[in-house]
């Protein structure tokens, strides 16, 4: 093995241990952060396999490296899309799994390209990299929020699930079952207490993804969904709680 393997293999086996990093690093980050770190598992992927791959002729390169060199990047923008970080985020193992899914495709990218003929797998590399720090800037990223205001009336009135179904979400119905529910663990601001702390929670989860979060959370947070809050209530209690800054 040359000095350009065991450069390519330890690459390869950082790039894992940073993709394993749900299994022993807790919290949420951002979704632009997310992204970036994202970029450094595919880049890390694609660079170990350039070092790896003897890269060929073009005429002895088959068709088949060249559409995996061109699929792999797409398949990989599927996973890093954000409205599903929700969903990994309860589960570390399913978490880590769209981390190694990302080495994989980020490595064929490299590999395959190469294989097809010389300097392909570097411009389709750099087209993933490219494609990932895009993403960071807004990539799938959900249009901004239309809150209904309420009037002091209601505010101050008691509200049922029944009488507070409006087509918008209810930032100040939210905030009422926010204090009712939601407070004793997070806090009567959303500043964390048992719970962890609220504030900046847009920047972490967008609107969609914090009604998914309410509706099916991840223990210790109980399920107060649709026992206790109904799907407006879910909306109104996700609006107030993006609002927090």
């Amino acid at each position: 093995m040359n000095r350009r393997q065991l450069w390519a293999w330890a690459i390869l086996a950082a790039t894992v241990v940073f993709a394993l990093a749900p299994l022993y690093r807790k919290g949420e980050v951002s979704v632009p952060l997310h992204h970036l770190l994202h970029v450094v598992m595919l880049v890390g992927a694609a660079v170990s396999a350039l070092l790896l791959v003897s890269p060929v002729a073009l005429s002895r390169g088959r068709a088949l490296w060249l559409i995996l060199s061109i699929v792999s990047p797409l398949l990989a923008m599927f996973l890093m899309w954000p409205s599903d970080y929700s969903v990994f985020e309860r589960s570390p193992m399913l978490h880590v799994a769209q981390h190694l899914g990302l080495v994989v495709f980020g490595f064929l990218t490299g590999y395959a390209g190469q294989r097809y003929a010389a300097g392909i797998g570097v411009v389709m590399s750099l087209s993933l990299a490219l494609m990932g720090l895009l993403a960071i800037g807004g990539y799938g990223v959900s249009p901004p929020l239309q809150v209904g205001v309420a009037s002091k009336e209601p505010a101050t009135a008691p509200l049922s699930a029944a009488s507070q179904v409006t087509s918008v979400p209810n930032a100040v119905h939210g905030a009422m079952l926010f204090q009712q529910n939601c407070s004793a663990c997070h806090g009567a601001h959303g500043q964390g207490g048992v719970g962890p702390s609220l504030i900046g929670e847009s920047s972490r989860k967008n609107f969609r993804q914090a009604v998914t979060w309410i509706e099916n959370p991840a223990p210790p947070m109980p399920k107060l969904y649709p026992a206790t809050l109904s799907r407006q209530d879910v909306q109104d209690v996700a609006a107030y709680v993006e609002s927090l800054k």
